[in-house]
């Protein structure tokens, strides 16, 4: 467990960065520091490894003050993740992940090893060991800094905006991958973002921080989204935070019309291709007129809030319900998704591999 205890930064211009904070990360979960800018998330995060020392108070991990630990000796043993993943240039993708091992006193088969291990875990190709950064897309890198930060299986992880330089698609596969890692390895995680999004997402408790890093709530996403604790947190969570509360509660609360009930809803048919894979949505009445998206959703996989796109874009107002291997198994209307948010929310580990 990390815990900040009366933590302070204060800059030798009198510049307060962050000023008594009392915190606890609980151990095996994540824990997102979000806010807007200035308001001291990445001072606290690296006050965790020693990158900035704290003026005031202390930070403890597992009960011991960081301050009495020998920082290389302290960073060895923590994962660090930060934007467009600082990898070494001029070394290749295997030894870039080897490289917390080999300064531990691995032996060099053994780190390289330790590496191939964990670039199959975050979901890159064997070759990719080989390449240098340079010939890697963001969204690789980005995966190689993770690689490298659990090298050496710290229980802690330190990832501050790792996603924030990648495009929308390829931050929510990186989120994915994240919440699949956390689902197998239970690190104690802790994670800096500017976007509440993301912070829902990914977050078993969120940290709100005002100015000087103080706490404006602390809670879990489900509570942070459904009951801000003032006018300032509800503004900072946005108009839409009703719609992000969906991306919590899982799709299979849906009821779903099965296969064999019929693929028709008035004039329109959905049609399959020879996989029972959606093939589109035809319109009955307008004779010749081609096949129009039918988009679906995976009740055991998604969110409620994938449900709810899903009915919304197709013509005509019903989601194709998939299996995991995308073939359709039944039909959701619009109606059955606006129903099942009705039903009670889950308040903890919801939806989304969490």
């Amino acid at each position: 467990m990390i815990r900040f205890d009366g933590a302070g930064k204060r800059h030798p211009d009198g510049t307060i960065a962050v000023e008594g904070l009392d915190l606890e990360v609980p151990t095996g979960r994540t824990t997102v520091l979000v806010g807007p800018s200035g308001c001291g998330k990445t001072t606290l995060l690296r006050m965790v490894n020693r990158m900035v020392e704290p003026t005031s108070g202390r930070v403890l991990l597992d009960g011991a003050d960081v301050a009495g630990l020998e920082p290389a000796k302290l960073r060895r043993g923590i994962g660090y993740v930060i934007q467009q993943a600082g990898l070494f240039p001029h070394r290749k993708v295997i030894d870039n992940v080897a490289t917390v091992p080999l300064l531990l006193g691995w032996d060099r088969k053994r780190a390289r090893a330790r590496a191939a291990e964990l670039l199959e875990l975050v979901g890159l190709a064997p070759e990719t060991a080989k390449r240098y950064p340079f010939q890697l897309s963001g969204g690789q890198q980005q995966r190689v800094g993770v690689a490298r930060a659990l090298a050496a299986d710290p229980p802690v992880l330190l990832m501050d905006e790792p996603f924030s330089a990648v495009d929308p698609v390829v931050r929510a596969g990186l989120q994915d991958e994240l919440l699949r890692l956390q689902s197998e390895l239970h690190k104690t995680v802790l994670f800096v973002t500017h976007d509440i999004e993301e912070a829902v997402r990914l977050g078993d408790q969120v940290v709100v921080l005002r100015e000087h890093g103080r706490i404006a709530q602390l809670a879990d996403p489900h509570t942070l989204l459904t009951s801000p604790a003032d006018d300032g947190v509800a503004a900072f969570l946005g108009r839409d935070r009703g719609l992000r509360g969906l991306a919590l509660r899982p799709a299979s609360a849906v009821a779903v019309r099965p296969l064999g009930d019929g693929l028709r809803y008035g004039g329109w048919e959905l049609t399959l291709d020879e996989d029972r894979r959606p093939a589109g949505w035809i319109d009955r009445d307008a004779a010749g007129a081609g096949p129009h998206p039918a988009p679906g959703f995976r009740p055991e996989a998604d969110t409620l809030r994938t449900a709810l796109d899903a009915a919304v874009l197709s013509p005509a107002g019903v989601a194709a319900v998939l299996d995991a291997d995308g073939r359709v198994t039944g039909t959701a209307s619009r109606e059955a998704v606006l129903a099942a948010l009705s039903a009670p929310a889950l308040t903890d580990g919801a939806a989304g591999g969490r």
